[in-house]
């Protein structure tokens, strides 16, 4: 088990909207986990791109490779940089598992863990660099 520290530099801002969407994906694709990326500036998520799991399971993802290059393209013809990374743990945990942390191959964005806890979906935020995993805090804010 990796030791959970608190990087207090990184956060994630999100509007409601975009939480919500991201929010009824993973509900959506239960019990199987979901996945995808977040883009936006800054901090600040603008756009949340789902990607299909190949794999379809519930204890693991992979994103469809396709899919991934237009999520990427997508990204960034609407001048959009790389944000974050969300999956969903529908058994749990709630951390980031050995495997998520052996293939977090992008060290600057933000990885997001949906999990389900006495059947309410719960999310955490992490940034993962070198084997080393913090905790991220997530603001989720009005649309204006």
């Amino acid at each position: 088990m990796a030791e959970l520290g608190c990087d207090y530099g990184a956060r994630l801002c999100m509007p409601t909207r975009q939480w919500e969407l991201m929010r009824a994906e993973v509900d959506a694709k239960s019990p199987e986990e979901a996945c995808g990326f977040l883009a936006g500036t800054g901090q600040c998520v603008l756009a949340v791109v789902p990607v299909t799991n190949k794999l379809h399971s519930p204890v693991r993802y992979q994103m469809d490779p396709l899919e991934q290059l237009s999520a990427f393209q997508k990204i960034e013809q609407a001048g959009y940089e790389l944000l974050g990374i969300y999956h969903s743990h529908p058994n749990g945990p709630d951390m980031p598992s050995a495997t998520d942390i052996a293939e977090a191959y992008y060290p600057d964005v933000i990885y997001i863990i949906w999990y389900r806890s006495s059947h309410m979906w719960g999310c955490r935020g992490f940034t993962i660099r070198e084997g080393i995993v913090n905790s991220v805090g997530i603001q989720v804010i009005q649309d204006k």
